[in-house]
């Protein structure tokens, strides 16, 4: 059965976060049954440290079902409870051997896409390098740590584009970028009415060629709001000329587009439909 999304006719890979409920085996048929051509799932519980081990079998039917439904680029995405900017030695400890259990699990079952939160300090400076530092002493294997952007909420890292690219100028490892938009917006940049200056501050701090997924958020609020606070596509203050600019954009072609929008299942068909209008043929 081949995914019934038409956007690879724009080499636009677009998909969204999908259950593991009962099996990590069954979410790539979850996916294609909303239409994606890619997907995001956790491998554990987003908000607890114990998991329950992934099973071979449950190994062998991912990898099956992502060749069976013609899936480009699966992404996992993180537990939430990390935080490796913390002064706690406790939680960063946790934090690290989550990672590590992660990125095992990620190369077992061939997903090369890991999307993590790296955390805060009340001192960014501090953050900035401790995080890269414990990043960069990890070992991946075929798997590239995405690090996620905030919305500049606290002492959350990076918020602008400029903290990114420092990052990725500290780093020794397979690291790249996660860009949300709606945190993006949040933090001040201007996808609907300036969204060439957002992306040139991309490219001058050099992260455009980094980017290996997309979250794809609308913005309950308005620019620079620093609210994490996502919705649907078209129906928040990105809304729909933003995410004209966005889908349209050659920079992310063949890249995961993913989205966390409110409501997940029940309005997927709606977003990937609003998302499938706004393509122009060019």
């Amino acid at each position: 059965m081949k995914s019934k999304c038409d956007f690879g006719d724009f080499d636009k890979l677009v998909g969204g976060h999908v259950s593991i409920a009962g099996s990590i085996g069954l979410s790539p048929e979850r996916a294609a049954a909303f239409g994606f051509n890619t997907f995001q799932i956790f491998v554990k519980s987003n908000l607890q440290w114990k998991y329950k081990p992934v099973t071979e079998e449950e190994v062998e039917n991912f990898r099956d079902g992502v060749k069976k439904f013609h899936m480009a680029k699966p992404v996992v995405h993180a537990t939430y409870l990390l935080n490796l900017g913390s002064e706690n030695r406790e939680l960063v400890e946790k934090s690290m051997d989550d990672i590590k259990y992660e990125i095992e699990v990620c190369n077992r079952i061939g997903v090369d896409r890991l999307v993590l939160h790296p955390g805060s300090n009340s001192n960014r400076e501090i953050a900035l390098n401790s995080i890269m530092e414990l990043l960069n002493s990890l070992e991946t294997g075929n798997v590239t740590m995405l690090i996620e952007n905030s919305s500049g909420k606290g002492n959350t890292v990076p918020a602008t584009s400029e903290e990114m690219g420092k990052m990725l100028d500290l780093s020794k490892n397979k690291i790249g970028i996660c860009l949300d938009t709606c945190h993006f917006f949040a933090g001040g940049y201007d996808l609907k009415n300036g969204y060439k200056e957002s992306i040139d501050s991309l490219r001058s701090n050099g992260i455009t060629g980094h980017i290996g997924a997309l979250h794809i958020n609308d913005s309950m609020f308005d620019i620079g709001s620093k609210k994490d606070r996502h919705e649907n596509i078209g129906n928040g203050y990105i809304g729909d000329a933003g995410f004209s600019n966005i889908i349209n954009d050659r920079t992310f072609n063949n890249i995961p587009m993913i989205m966390e929008t409110p409501g997940g299942d029940e309005h997927y068909s709606g977003n990937m439909e609003k998302l499938k209008s706004l393509l122009v043929v060019q």
